[in-house]
């Protein structure tokens, strides 16, 4: 393969665009990653910043979505126990009781997924 702007052998390829790259071309970056110019480390430092917000949006959703529903499984308990001194119909007792355990099984499930981004970052 020969290098995008020269008639050179292609040592790299820029990891922004795509573009073949011959040994006076390739501009390594700090990640020791090779670009062709500075714009293309200009947008590849961008779409580090960009992933590195997503993947910090998503632990804290994660975070939040694990306390809704262990907020969600208490009131269900809740609802179970008062079903059964108030309302004491089986089937709410065992549906509400039902969605209590499903709820704090969810919100373990996502406090794992929150752990395990955190440790991750």
């Amino acid at each position: 393969m020969k290098c995008a702007h020269h008639e050179n052998e292609a040592v790299a390829i820029c990891v922004h665009c795509g573009r073949a790259l011959c040994a006076s071309c390739a501009q390594p970056t700090a990640g020791q990653r090779m670009v062709c110019s500075d714009s293309c480390a200009t947008a590849l430092s961008r779409n580090d910043r960009a992933m590195q917000l997503i993947l910090q949006k998503s632990y804290q959703n994660a975070r939040a979505s694990a306390f809704y529903c262990f907020l969600c499984g208490a009131l269900s308990a809740g609802g179970a126990v008062g079903a059964n001194y108030y309302l004491p119909m089986p089937f709410l007792i065992w549906f509400t009781a039902g969605c209590s355990v499903v709820f704090i099984a969810s919100g373990i499930w996502y406090g794992r997924i929150a752990r395990k981004q955190s440790l991750d970052s």
